[in-house]
């Protein structure tokens, strides 16, 4: 019997700017995603036997075929021409809310293609992992790393940047949770004109400070479809000391950056009475991480 066992981190959207729709529907971006030490924690075990079994700490989560972690090893074998010849056990802890914008089922999924390559001794290339992560869904080619990248197209054309320096955060998540297919189409029947800066969110990126970075942040998706909820965490988040505060993704989870951990505890305990997911933490510079 062998296992591994890794760490799945969130990630956020500090820019996300919608450029255009293609003739099949789908949207293309102008993103930068950056990696959040929220994470996921799973474990593969390999054993005598036949097949993929699942087992998860939520049981809201489907455990088959439609789970992201089964897409990834299945994906990998696919890749791979390769029939493991044993069983495939994932004990998979879910820490990362669902329906959020954090990725969470795309860590998963690139935890799961990095674990099959590891287990078995495939030895893909970086570009490998990437062109099997692309089978899986739009963000899990940026989760293979993590980071901080510049990702455009539908997500396949990934332009790694300076890593961020550490940041403090406190992410925030209200009950409601929001489709990225509703997202797409409340966007579209908006008619608005996203009014992304690209040019000035660079600028706050290379200037390091994290003061100029908060007043940068930027999501297409937050006056389009940002149900009122989540604009009032954001407010709060702001009033509560962020440097700058916003939407992740297509939502609904909300992020802050703040100067440092002190003001960020702070912030949290503002949370502490409401009904919402909330807690601090650090960007992160990897997507997956193995755990000792």
């Amino acid at each position: 019997m062998k296992s591994i066992k890794l760490r799945a981190n969130a990630k956020l959207n500090l820019f996300l700017d919608i450029t255009g729709k293609q003739a099949n529907g789908y949207h293309t971006l102008k993103t930068v995603m950056q990696s959040a030490d929220l994470c996921d924690e799973l474990e593969f075990i390999i054993s005598d036997g036949t097949g993929i079994e699942i087992f998860c700490n939520r049981s809201d989560l489907p455990l088959n075929e439609d789970n992201l972690v089964w897409k990834g090893i299945s994906a990998v074998l696919s890749y791979a021409y390769f029939s493991p010849g044993c069983k495939i056990t994932v004990n998979l802890t879910k820490n990362i809310p669902s329906g959020a914008g954090l990725g969470g089922g795309s860590a998963d999924c690139a935890a799961a293609i990095i674990a099959m390559n590891e287990l078995f001794h495939l030895d893909f290339f970086d570009d490998e992992l990437k062109t099997v992560a692309a089978m899986c869904g739009a963000d899990v080619p940026f989760c293979i790393k993590g980071g901080t990248a510049l990702c455009e197209g539908v997500g396949d054309i990934i332009t790694p940047l300076p890593t961020l320096a550490a940041t403090d955060i406190v992410i925030a998540k209200p009950k409601e949770s929001i489709s990225t297919p509703e997202a797409y189409a409340l966007f579209d029947k908006s008619g608005r004109q996203s009014e992304g800066d690209y040019a000035a969110f660079e600028a706050a990126m290379k200037s390091g400070s994290a003061k100029e970075l908060g007043g940068a942040l930027y999501n297409a998706f937050t006056e389009s479809c940002a149900p009122m909820e989540v604009k009032g965490i954001r407010n709060k988040l702001k009033m509560t000391g962020a440097l700058g505060a916003e939407m992740t993704g297509s939502g609904s989870a909300v992020y802050g950056i703040f100067a440092d951990g002190e003001s960020a505890q702070a912030a949290l305990k503002k949370f502490e009475c409401c009904d919402t997911f909330a807690g601090a933490y650090r960007t992160a510079a990897k997507g997956v991480e193995m755990i000792k």
